[in-house]
């Protein structure tokens, strides 16, 4: 856990019986006592959360996630994530009923990310596949490991790109400066290999709407190819400048096998009202 997380909402910490600030070392044997404002739970709390589902089987559900909302649960975000919604909508909703509806509730490492193979950030909208039961769960991150699933995104950037399209192969690492920032170079033997595609699709005024294709799936790696660029995407208040208009990332298509039929889906949808108004407003 990160000194920062740790730190939110604690309002005491012992370090063998006696009341100690966070800084204070500890060494092996000691015995640390935390208390928080807001405990842990020890189970998930199912929500009706509004989700837009895209499509769903016996197998899997793929949703629309809109922006703002946390894929999974994680320390100070155990209520309102996606995990919470789909386990309402698959015990409460659906017309399928499945492995993981029936499911205990409790709070482990495995269930607060139950169902889930990938993640987009909080504020980055679109397409997540998601499991119905452990079977699903196995083939569909053995399929994004092997990079046998399509992902494509639709961003707005602040500049254009010199190339109305290309190739960006790069390495990304971690900042040591700063553990929440991550870097894109053209040394490849710096970090972990980064792959994106991308094509100007519109211009209009100082932005541009490019569609990114990305196979590989780093942290951030749009945005920081962005970067890359020269450029960054609006509203990316970590690589850019925040904005009142928000956060102009989106999942907008993705390809990939149907764990049972082993046929093809292409899954795509619209782009989102927060784009239109955008894009409108800066003509």
């Amino acid at each position: 856990m990160v000194r920062s997380k740790l730190k939110a909402g604690l309002v005491e910490l012992k370090l063998n019986g006696v009341k100690t600030k966070l800084s204070k070392n500890v060494f092996n044997g000691d015995e640390v006592e935390l208390k928080w404002e807001n405990p842990i739970p020890t189970v998930i709390q199912p929500e009706n959360l509004k989700l837009k589902i895209v499509y769903e089987d016996k197998n899997i559900i793929v949703v629309n996630k809109p922006s703002g909302m946390v894929t999974h649960l994680a320390c100070g975000n155990y209520r309102h994530t996606l995990v919470n919604a789909l386990e309402y909508y698959r015990r409460n909703v659906s017309d399928y009923k499945d492995e993981f509806s029936t499911m205990s509730l409790e709070l482990t490492d495995e269930s607060i990310r139950r169902g889930i193979v990938h993640r987009l950030d909080k504020d980055t909208s679109g397409l997540i596949i998601t499991a119905r039961n452990y079977k699903t769960q196995n083939f569909l991150k053995s399929e994004f490991k092997k990079r046998c699933v399509k992902k494509y995104y639709l961003a707005i950037l602040s500049g254009i790109p010199a190339m109305s399209q290309g190739n960006i192969k790069t390495s990304v690492f971690r900042l040591k400066s700063n553990a929440r920032k991550f870097k894109a170079s053209s040394d490849l033997t710096k970090g972990k290999f980064a792959y994106s595609k991308y094509r100007v699709l519109k211009t209009f005024g100082k932005y541009s709407l490019v569609l990114f294709r990305i196979y590989t799936g780093r942290t951030h790696q749009i945005r920081l190819h962005a970067n890359f660029l020269g450029l960054s995407v609006v509203g990316d208040s970590l690589y850019g400048k925040k904005s009142d208009d928000g956060f102009m990332l989106h999942a907008v298509k993705a390809v990939f096998t149907e764990p049972d039929a082993k046929k093809k889906l292409r899954l795509k949808i619209k782009m989102p009202k927060r784009f239109l108004h955008f894009i409108n407003k800066n003509k």
